[in-house]
């Protein structure tokens, strides 16, 4: 109903007008000031110094452990041990005594050190003269727990023969030419063989078995690489060439890369606990030609290259033209845009970036602007329901009055409406309750005066038609008693003529009195399934040999016996009489009366067409349009009430009727009739 519709849409837009458009607005403002106080320059200086500050931590860590180093080679202990070497020969048992106490003293530094791979000591040609025996206590601890039962051996070799490093030549490695100056030098990240044959079977080199995959995407374990240092071993104090500044060793430290790889996770870890909003920040780790990818938490990307690999070279670049390589850089990886800043690593010539993913920084901004989102949606259904609560209260007395004016409208004038309330709404329906009343007694009384009108126009018809044939009926009495009393000598003659005369009259009389009959009652039917080609024939039968015309009949049918309707015989036998009388007369002068029938398929089942046509003068469309009506005709001496009798009859049959005429063309009655089914019963 459009009603009810209406006000709910009126309804519906006033309050969400008043509800969400402010709320909206605010929300609007409040997200674009949010996203706005994410500045470039915020993001630049937050990520560039978090950069720093991880740069500074692992800086720190890693100067600890060239701190340890240095300490160790320049110990009173190692110096003097490392001199006595030079001193005695190897068969002597100061010899033996020196060498057993480097080793301890090697030993022990690896459990002070802690994350330390291998202590060596080499002589200033790069012969490595002896190295540490014990395993890295980290290892020794995964192996003791792996198997508590069987606590493992702490040392790498049963004894110093087996020991696979002695008398090994570094001084291939790139760094020897800086260590064997004595200064502390870094080893660089990579795996090298001396750390490898120590420690083969506790470092594998991949962390999983994919061996179908190729290694670069495989996970590289970090424990298979190291780093270290290097630091000159001097001569005791008074001795040597040179005195203290000479360097009469080199003691050579790798440290395990898992310890700086677990350094960038704890920062991590750290990073993303206090700024959780940021998730997607970590920090990675380049070597000194800032392209070589050394740490990162993908175990994969180790060894990778930012430019060769990743095609990032814009990062690099970043990198190399930055002022103390300090600097920041926006870029794509792995369908990320991310923004890193990064800063050098001092002690050992790293960089270090921290990345962020851009989207990260809006978090808390597309938070809001979600929330905010929500809120609206629960508000408008929140208004929602209030408007289909409150418009129902306003529209269902309406849609009450809409039903019962539908009521009056379909004829019931008792209908009421009960008023629930005394508002503008209760008004209303007091105001149609009255209305209904009023209708009710006009109605009765238009009623009275319609059968008034019936009556009257009945009367003057019925006056009017009786008045025709009554009037030769009085002018041949009159006749014959004129003829009687004059002693007419043609009285036979007369008297015949008047007799026949009123006669005709007299049977004028009874056709008018069954006319209004017909059209006045409604008598029971006798409806049976008839065959309509047999209904047509014997009616058709009844012109034959017909006297004082000259009108051709032609009947043209393609119906069988079996096609039968479900009608009153009789009745609509008087149907085709009064279409054959009507024909009969419109053709005074002769012509053709002809009857046709055949099947027509429509949507809604079969139905059979009869026409009834005539070659007569035929009539304009606007009076055919008019020959249903009540007392309707273009004869002198009907009653206008056949066609309409039909009609009725017709129509009661569930079919329908029309005619087709023109001036000079001859006149077509149509009657359609439904088909009687076989497989629905009869009526």
């Amino acid at each position: 109903m459009k009603l009810p519709r209406g006000i709910a849409f009126k309804l519906a837009v006033v309050f969400l007008t008043l509800g969400i458009v402010p709320m909206a607005t605010v929300g609007t403002i409040a997200y674009v000031l949010a996203k706005n106080s994410m500045t470039e320059t915020f993001i630049e200086s937050f990520v560039e110094r978090v950069a720093k500050d991880t740069a500074f931590t692992l800086d720190r860590s890693v100067e600890a452990m060239a701190n340890g180093v240095q300490v160790l080679a320049v110990s009173t202990s190692l110096r003097q041990n490392v001199y006595a070497l030079q001193v005695y020969r190897p068969d002597e048992a100061e010899y033996r005594d020196a060498l057993a106490s480097i080793r301890d003293d090697l030993n022990a530094w690896v459990e002070i050190l802690g994350d330390v791979d291998l202590l060596a000591v080499a002589d200033p040609n790069g012969r490595v003269i002896i190295t540490s025996n014990t395993m890295r206590p980290a290892v020794l601890e995964r192996l003791a727990r792996k198997d508590p039962a069987h606590p493992p051996s702490p040392y790498l070799w049963s004894d110093a023969e087996s020991n696979p490093m002695e008398d090994k030549s570094v001084a291939d490695r790139p760094w020897w030419s800086r260590a064997a100056n004595g200064d502390l030098t870094l080893i660089p990240w990579g795996s090298d063989s001396i750390v490898q044959l120590s420690y083969y079977k506790h470092y594998p080199f991949f962390l999983d078995d994919r061996i179908d995959l190729p290694d670069r995407d495989r996970l590289k374990n970090p424990e298979a690489y190291s780093f270290g240092f290097t630091r000159g071993v001097p001569y005791p104090k008074g001795e040597g060439p040179e005195g203290d500044a000479s360097e009469q060793a080199v003691l050579i430290a790798y440290f395990n890369w898992s310890v700086v790889q677990d350094i960038l996770d704890r920062l991590t870890s750290e990073f993303q606990q206090r700024y959780r909003q940021y998730s997607s920040g970590y920090p990675f780790l380049f070597a000194d030609d800032l392209d070589t990818v050394i740490a990162h938490k993908d175990r994969k990307l180790y060894g990778t290259t930012l430019v060769g690999d990743h095609h990032l070279k814009g990062l690099h670049d970043a990198m190399v033209r930055a002022p103390g390589r300090a600097g920041l850089h926006y870029y794509q990886f792995r369908d990320h845009a991310k923004v890193a800043g990064f800063a050098p690593v001092k002690s050992t010539g790293w960089e270090l970036g921290f990345g962020i993913d851009e989207e990260d920084f809006y978090a808390e901004v597309y938070r809001l602007r979600n929330l905010l989102a929500i809120c609206g949606l629960i508000s408008a259904g929140v208004i929602v329901v209030l408007i289909a609560w409150f418009s129902r209260r306003i529209t269902e007395p309406l849609r009450v009055l809409i039903r019962q004016t539908g009521e009056i409208a379909r004829g019931n004038l008792d209908t009421k409406v009960e008023i629930q309330s005394r508002d503008e709404i209760g008004l209303l329906g007091d105001a149609f309750n009255t209305m209904a009343e009023d209708l009710k007694a006009s109605n009765k009384k238009l009623i009275q005066a319609e059968k008034t009108a019936a009556w009257r126009e009945m009367a003057r018809q019925v006056a009017h038609e009786i008045k025709n044939p009554l009037t030769p009926i009085k002018l041949s009495v009159q006749l014959v008693e004129r003829a009687y009393r004059d002693q007419h000598p043609d009285f036979d003659k007369i008297l015949a003529r008047s007799v026949r005369n009123v006669t005709e009259q007299i049977e004028s009389l009874r056709r008018i009195a069954s006319d209004f009959s017909a059209f006045a009652s409604f008598p029971k039917r006798d409806l049976k399934p008839h065959s309509l080609k047999r209904i047509l024939e014997d009616t058709l039968a009844l012109y034959e040999n017909r006297e004082g015309d000259d009108v051709e009949v032609r009947m043209e049918t393609s119906l069988d016996e079996d096609v039968s309707i479900v009608v009153d015989k009789d009745e609509l036998a008087r149907v085709f009489l009064n279409l054959f009388n009507n024909a009969f007369e419109a053709m005074p002068e002769g012509g053709t009366l002809s009857v046709s029938s055949y099947v027509l398929e429509r949507g809604d089942g079969p139905v059979v067409e009869i026409r009834v046509k005539d070659t007569g003068r035929g009539i304009s469309q606007e009076i055919a349009d008019r020959l249903f009506e009540p007392y309707f005709t273009t004869r002198s001496g009907g009653t206008g009430l056949g066609l309409a009798i039909a009609k009725r009859i017709v129509e009661g049959y569930g079919g329908e009727i029309r005619i087709q005429s023109a001036p000079g063309e001859g006149t077509t009655v149509i009657i359609v009739l439904p088909i009687h089914r076989q497989d629905t019963p009869d009526a």
